[in-house]
């Protein structure tokens, strides 16, 4: 297994049509989040990464939405998602699009995106699966300077590991993308939908959105000790006087 950490980061795309199948992508994950944003409430949501910021959270209930990426282009706040400038416990919503795969500590970013997300709040991530096709790409040297066989690629069990070590519940999981992704491949509809009912697991691409939890931690009263009895019933008689 990989080590999560490594000392230099990987220059992630800034556009989808950078990947291979890069629009194709995007419509999917696109896909997901109209559907699951409208049951995501509350006042900010942060799109961490470009490519984040480049889909749309607009059936969100929440208003203010904002980019941040390394590069100021089409971002309202730039920096590094392993050192998010944002207060602590005040985002409702964290976006990250294959973020994880191009990032130099993972764990760092996941656990930046639990310290500022409210109580309750929402994590959706995206990642290439190295258990894919695309995965065993990596396994060609000529490939692996090439998208998206550059990126890291963690395992969608493994991320949803670090998630639950986090205080994380996942609430939805979907997988798609049971090619190559490569730009001469065409995806046929039907392998989609095979992959999906019996081959999750060699899905290239998984999609999650987990929700922070956070249990009060009131303590509950304790029943005080009842002391034993002076004298025990039926043993102590009464002498007559």
């Amino acid at each position: 297994m990989q080590p999560a950490r490594i000392e230099h980061r990987h220059q992630a795309p800034l556009a989808w049509s950078e990947l291979p199948q890069g629009e194709w992508l995007a419509a999917e994950i696109q896909e997901r989040l109209n559907l699951w944003c409208p049951r995501m409430f509350g006042y900010h949501l942060l799109k961490i990464g470009a490519l984040s910021g480049r889909l749309s959270c607009a059936s969100s209930p929440v208003r203010h939405q904002c980019t941040l990426a390394e590069a100021a282009e089409r971002s309202g706040i730039a920096g590094l998602a392993d050192q998010l400038p944002i207060r602590s416990g005040s985002i409702d919503v964290c976006l990250l699009a294959h973020t994880l795969d191009y990032a130099g500590d993972p764990h760092q970013v996941l656990r930046e995106v639990e310290r500022v997300l409210t109580d309750d709040g929402w994590a959706i991530v995206s990642g290439f699966n190295p258990h894919s096709l695309v995965g065993l790409g990596r396994l060609v040297p000529m490939l692996r300077g090439r998208e998206p066989w550059r990126a890291r690629m963690f395992s969608p069990e493994r991320v949803q590991d670090w998630l639950h070590l986090l205080g994380f519940e996942v609430e939805q999981f979907e997988v798609f993308g049971f090619s190559r992704l490569c730009r001469g491949s065409r995806i046929l509809w039907w392998r989609e939908n095979l992959g999906r009912d019996y081959c999750r697991f060699l899905a290239s691409v998984y999609v999650l959105a987990a929700r922070k939890r956070r249990m009060p931690l009131t303590l509950l009263p304790q029943p005080g000790r009842l002391r034993p009895p002076l004298m025990v019933p039926g043993l102590a008689r009464s002498q007559p006087g």
